[in-house]
């Protein structure tokens, strides 16, 4: 290896290992966020320091149209504990995603860039992200069910919605995991025709 790529090589690793640290910080944020659902479903506190406009739990504040919003303080225990587990649930398979991100860095700046286990947590990171975001729009029409359960019954509703943004969230991420499958099956070959030689 000549001196360029060495340092090219181990410009690369310094990155990876920079971005492994940075990746600390979403998974931070998205940590403290999953305490949330629980703070606003139970105490009815809306926003503890972080923007967290994205989770499904803030479609309480838009739903209805004055005369069927959502009381907080009105809901029953199963209400609060299904909103709660649904929420919580959704967050956590976000930090999962991070996770799964921050040790692809973590293996990329240990110069394992062509490896079964890197392949592995490519994929399982595009995964997160598809399972995320394939909930939260599942999730918004039941929990929409279960915070206007105890209206009357012309102010119940379900509410669906799918926007442009929750396309184009789902095209990257099923790429990621599919670039991770392909990765997978390219080391696995690279393998195998070791063996051979």
């Amino acid at each position: 290896m000549n001196t360029e790529m060495l340092e090219t090589h181990s410009r690369l690793n310094r990155y990876c290992k920079l971005m492994s640290q940075l990746t600390l910080i979403p998974i931070f944020c998205i940590g403290i966020g999953m305490i949330s659902p629980l703070l606003f479903y139970f105490f009815d506190i809306h926003n503890i320091g972080l923007n967290s406009g994205g989770y499904s739990f803030f479609i309480t504040h838009s739903m209805g149209d004055g005369n069927a919003d959502i009381d907080i303080s009105k809901l029953s225990l199963w209400q609060a504990v299904s909103a709660t587990l649904i929420d919580t649930i959704i967050i956590a398979i976000l930090a999962y995603g991070f996770v799964q991100l921050r040790l692809l860095f973590l293996s990329y700046s240990k110069a394992d860039y062509f490896s079964v286990r890197s392949a592995n947590y490519c994929y399982a990171f595009g995964k997160a992200l598809v399972i995320w975001e394939v909930l939260q729009l599942l999730s918004e029409p039941l929990l929409s069910f279960i915070l206007t359960f105890n209206n009357h019954f012309p102010d119940r509703y379900i509410s669906i919605s799918f926007e442009s943004s929750d396309l184009i969230l789902l095209f990257p991420s099923i790429s990621i995991m599919i670039i991770g499958q392909i990765l997978k099956k390219a080391c696995q070959i690279a393998e195998e025709n070791k063996q051979f030689i």
